[in-house]
């Protein structure tokens, strides 16, 4: 019986994983469970690390001047920065900590854990994906320009935009709308954000 060649074996796999069915499933259920463990702060850090590659992808890799290389970085990353307040605002105005939500009777609190773990999760998984998409990609992603980088903003760049206004708007005035001091803002907001915190 012939053995075949480990090499080329992997080889084989690593052009035709992205059509088997069981990558994808096992793909799916990783990232879930990973998106649910970790919290908002190490996904701030990968959107960190996103610009920080972004930057160095533009003005370092492929030459671009300083506008050019901030466009490109906008576009890479503002539909994750957008996504990361949104569920930043949600962690804080649907806190179960907070007395507008204790208040609540079981079935409507219930209603409300479930809005707020699909409204943090959804973003966890897409900024967790598009890292994942860069890093399985990474020599081709650092030749490829954004394809919108040289066109005016569309509707998910717009969208993205009032979302993130939105939501850092709504953070402004936590405090004073939920009755928080700053300590205890800071206290709710710390476990969610420390990335080494899981």
């Amino acid at each position: 019986m012939k053995l075949q060649n480990p090499s080329i074996s992997l080889r084989r796999f690593s052009l035709a994983y992205e059509d088997l069915p069981a990558f994808h499933a096992a793909y799916i259920m990783l990232v879930l469970v990973f998106a649910g463990l970790c919290n908002l702060g190490f996904f701030a850090c990968l959107i960190a690390a996103h610009v920080a590659l972004d930057f160095y992808k533009y003005r370092v890799h492929l030459g671009y001047n300083s506008l050019k290389a901030f466009r490109g970085v906008v576009r890479g990353s503002l539909i994750d920065i957008a996504l990361l307040f949104l569920a930043i605002s949600t962690f804080v105005y649907l806190n179960p900590s907070l007395d507008s939500i204790r208040m609540l009777n079981a079935d409507l609190q219930l209603r409300v854990t479930i809005m707020r773990g699909l409204a943090i999760l959804l973003p966890k998984l897409t900024i967790l994906h598009h890292s994942l998409r860069i890093a399985f990609d990474l020599p081709s992603y650092m030749q490829t320009p954004h394809t919108r980088i040289r066109k005016p903003f569309g509707i998910i760049e717009y969208v993205s935009l009032s979302t993130l206004f939105i939501a850092l708007a709504l953070l402004a005035v936590a405090s004073g709308v939920l009755g928080l001091d700053m300590t205890q803002f800071g206290s709710m907001l710390a476990p969610e954000l420390l990335p080494w915190r899981f």
